[in-house]
């Protein structure tokens, strides 16, 4: 499964769409990123399991923006713990805040890992923006709840 996920995920990094709004990069075998303007970096990670994959966005707490660091690092260099909830999940370090989704594989293509990496985008803003971080250009961070 994760050599078909992965070959999907290539195939996004070099033959893009024109109906897509920004490109899929490759950070690794089993890593990717799209860089949503305005929004944050949202990364795509296989799981070891081949049948999941985590998407998430990590932004750092002092507000200079989205970090392209895999979410483990992100983990282990805060020495912080994530808890699974649905339907995503927020990791709130010291030095950074991640928003993540674990998704299913089973019946993954391309359009609809990207629509997903694409919708998870807006999830992030406005989790981030809720906490009072806000990204350039998508919501303002004065501490308000943006639901």
């Amino acid at each position: 499964m994760q050599s078909q996920i992965s070959a999907i995920m290539n195939d996004l990094v070099q033959n893009p769409s024109e109906a897509m709004p920004c490109q899929v990069q490759a950070m690794s075998q089993r890593r990717w990123l799209i860089e949503a303007d305005p929004g944050p970096v949202v990364q795509f990670e296989l799981l070891d399991d081949g049948q999941s994959a985590l998407i998430y966005a990590t932004t750092a707490r002092d507000g200079s923006g989205p970090l392209r660091a895999s979410f483990i690092t992100m983990l282990l260099l805060e020495d912080t713990i994530a808890n699974s909830f649905t339907p995503y999940g927020v990791c709130s370090g010291d030095a950074t805040v991640t928003v993540y989704r674990r998704v299913a594989l089973g019946n993954a293509t391309a359009a609809g890992i990207f629509r997903q990496m694409m919708e998870f985008s807006q999830i992030a803003a406005a989790q981030l923006a809720k906490r009072g971080i806000g990204l350039p250009g998508v919501m303002p961070a004065d501490g308000h709840d943006a639901a």
